[in-house]
């Protein structure tokens, strides 16, 4: 009998989980979805907002993390982020960087993310070529901040902890790139070059997002003037930091569909930082659904216009929620969870 309950409920979840049903309420806000792969996706925020620039900055299409980074010194340069292929530019690319008048590139990252044929290629069609690499996210973080400094003045850092989820990082970096800002990732208790960095620069202040103890402790123990920013956590996502970094009023807001901790799937979001900055537009780290602290954040500051990017977010209700992909995944490990405890009573007795 045992056999046959546990036989079913398992079948039972991987239909229940696996089967794609798409509910609509009646949507309560204005919606635009800018759709595709990374490459495409990009390549529409960046033609939305940068007409002509002189400067471009190119990375390879999964790079999210040195796009993070790369996104205050993008501003700083009026420069889009366009993302490549490890080994070529395609055609579209070509012709984008010759209609906005591009006369310099800056590649990030080594030559494991765009290769050297490819630099030869752009240094052929013309361009002054720069590259800004370091061995690893904390070299290559430090030195795009560096390169800050010699645009303008740095007097502020925010010091992520390399272990946060990513939608930390991407909840900030638009904020970041507006203020002058450079993003370093730190490891948990390595500080050498942010502190190097700090005190090479007379940095006046340091916001620190982590909440592991160790972090924090070293973090405290390491840096002046530090403040911790407490993690993005499920319930109001980042709301908390727009409401008390970007204080203005908005009309419009980007919402983009992040699985909490993971590093995986968000590289359609290399370019959105710096457009999102340039628009003066937040952006709203969300799942598959609206949360009610966000709707009742939407709702307060009048935002009836969302541009999403990436993936449809649905409004806030009780079927969307129970049909989410993290409320399934959780509904699953409880159940299978309980399956498995009876299963030991069972055998037990």
């Amino acid at each position: 009998m045992i056999k046959k309950i546990t036989m079913i409920l398992s079948i039972s979840l991987i239909c229940f989980t696996s089967t794609k049903l798409d509910i609509y309420a009646d949507e309560k806000y204005n919606r635009s979805l800018i759709k595709g792969n990374p490459m495409e996706i990009s390549m529409e925020l960046n033609k939305s907002v940068f007409k002509k620039s002189k400067e471009a900055i190119v990375m390879n299409e999964e790079a999210l993390v040195d796009g993070i980074s790369a996104t205050p010194l993008a501003y700083a340069k009026n420069a889009p982020i366009i993302p490549v292929k490890w080994k070529s530019i395609d055609k579209e690319t070509k012709n984008y960087l010759k209609t906005l008048g591009v006369e310099k590139i800056t590649i990030i990252g080594g030559l494991k993310g765009v290769s050297k044929t490819t630099e030869v290629e752009l240094k052929e069609l013309g361009y002054k070529v720069k590259r800004i690499a370091g061995d690893d996210r904390y070299q290559t973080s430090i030195k795009l901040a560096n390169e800050m400094n010699k645009i303008k003045k740095v007097k502020s850092i925010i010091l992520i902890n390399s272990r946060v989820g990513l939608e930390n990082a991407l909840g900030i970096y638009s904020y970041a790139a507006q203020n002058n800002t450079p993003i370093i990732w730190s490891a948990d208790d390595d500080f050498r070059l942010s502190k190097s960095y700090i005190k090479k620069n007379n940095i006046e202040s340091v916001f620190a997002i982590g909440d592991l103890e160790k972090f924090t402790y070293e973090v405290r123990r390491n840096i002046e003037n530090v403040e911790i920013l407490k993690e993005i956590n499920k319930a109001d996502t980042n709301t908390t930091i727009i409401k008390d970094l970007q204080k203005d009023k908005f009309e419009d807001m980007y919402a983009i569909n992040v699985e909490f901790g993971n590093r995986s799937d968000s590289n359609e979001y290399i370019s959105l930082g710096v457009v999102a900055a340039k628009q003066d537009t937040p952006i709203l780290i969300c799942n598959q659904t609206l949360t009610k602290p966000q709707e009742s954040f939407l709702d307060k500051n009048k935002i009836n216009n969302i541009k999403q990017v990436g993936l449809h977010i649905k409004d806030y209700n009780i079927i969307n929620t129970i049909m989410s992909k993290s409320f399934l995944s959780s509904m699953t490990l409880t159940l299978l969870l309980i399956v498995m405890v009876f299963r030991a009573f069972r055998n037990k007795a």
